[in-house]
């Protein structure tokens, strides 16, 4: 399926989304600065724990609002509160530096409860017969913009201005940014109420015990991936890259850019699979993103690490593309939102934890993040298995 066979409404939202890549370095370059003005991993972890704590509670509430409201304004405030968390770094320096930081982050958790309306408006505007392309697409064109971007940025902050003032001018430079990309979303994006929709499939009738008996694999399979990757966060990666492989923020982009390269990679090798093997095809991206992590654990070489970080990738492009479309196959348009929001809070009480676990992890040693995620990953192939068991009882 080539870009332009998509439906103009998909095509936009996925521009959006290459436009919105760029910024998304700020999430490296922050653990990066703080590192380098002093801070230790443990206490980069907790501080970001601290605010994750403070953001648990909204996600189901706002499930509901976007329910009943035009999901354009929750993507704009998205966006709007992530060129203020931006901005608040900025101003983080001197003895005020650490309130800043955490101010920013409350305002990043106040943004992302709201990032369940992505996969709910992909819900809606991705066409039904062709999901897996169009999440294929969803994937290639903003890692393309990461591959473009990241390098530059990096080189920039590796070897051209590396000192602690040229981070915060770069935190400057995207919060201005993102606010640009607000006008784009309300005038190239399609108005979407979901309690308006129509094509309802498998809806909420049964209550809780209907919910669970559809999603109870797809829950603990979600739990075990994020669980997984929240304890290998980019505070891990950044602290990896510095401590162990000894590098640099060009290095800590570079193999950004790489990871997003094995995204491109994926995407194309993902259309070639059949979507009746969505089963066979998670449980083999997961067994190739714990050979990838496994490598990472064992080289010291940054050349073999952008390898591992590689093939870590591009089982985990399958894993995101399969899982995704196993997701939107047993959730109805009408429960898009309340589901997906449902789904948001369960990451989120994972997500506020991790980053302490994930710091106190890594200053035992820098790999260690690493080595718990691998654990996790295993652990999701058997509930793949079973799932696809249940699957073929009931067809």
């Amino acid at each position: 399926m080539r870009f332009r066979d998509l439906p103009a409404e998909a095509r936009r939202y996925i521009i959006y989304h290459a436009l919105a890549c760029p910024p998304l370095i700020v999430w490296n370059a922050l653990p990066f600065y703080l590192l380098i003005t002093g801070y230790t991993v443990l206490e980069v972890g907790v501080l970001f724990t601290a605010a994750q704590v403070l953001g648990i509670p909204l996600t189901l509430w706002l499930g509901k609002v976007f329910t009943r409201t035009d999901m354009r304004k929750g993507l704009m405030t998205v966006d709007a509160l992530g060129s203020l968390s931006t901005f608040l770094y900025y101003l983080a320096y001197g003895p005020l530096a650490p309130l800043m930081v955490l101010a920013g982050q409350l305002v990043d958790e106040a943004s992302g409860t709201l990032y369940f309306i992505y996969p709910a408006y992909e819900r809606v505007i991705y066409p039904e017969d062709r999901l897996k392309e169009a999440l294929a697409w969803h994937l290639r064109v903003p890692e393309l913009a990461i591959i473009v971007s990241y390098p530059v940025v990096g080189f920039i902050l590796g070897y051209v201005c590396t000192s602690p003032a040229c981070f915060r001018n770069l935190f400057l430079l995207f919060a201005m940014y993102e606010l640009a990309l607000i006008p784009y979303i309300y005038f190239c994006f399609k108005p979407v109420i979901l309690e308006k929709e129509a094509g309802e499939a498998g809806g909420a009738e049964g209550g809780l015990r209907e919910y669970w008996r559809r999603y109870r694999y797809y829950v603990l399979a979600d739990v075990l991936f994020i669980a997984a990757w929240n304890l290998a966060p980019r505070l891990a990666l950044v602290y990896y890259v510095m401590e162990w492989l000894r590098g640099n923020m060009f290095h800590v982009a570079v193999l950004e850019a790489t990871i997003s390269t094995a995204t491109l990679t994926g995407t194309w090798l993902v259309d070639r699979v059949k979507e009746d093997s969505t089963f066979k095809a998670m449980m083999a991206g997961a067994t190739v993103t714990a050979t990838g992590l496994g490598a990472l654990i064992l080289t010291r070489d940054f050349v073999l690490a952008l390898t591992a970080a590689y093939v870590m990738r591009l089982g985990d492009t399958f894993v995101f593309v399969f899982k995704r479309t196993w997701l939107f196959r047993i959730m109805g348009r009408a429960e898009a939102s309340k589901v997906s929001a449902a789904l948001s809070s369960i990451r989120r009480g994972i997500s506020a934890v991790s980053p302490a676990l994930a710091g106190a992890l890594a200053y035992l040693d820098p790999r260690t993040p690493y080595a718990a995620c691998l654990a996790l990953m295993l652990a999701t192939i058997p509930v793949y298995a079973a799932a696809s068991r249940a699957a073929r009882g009931s067809s």
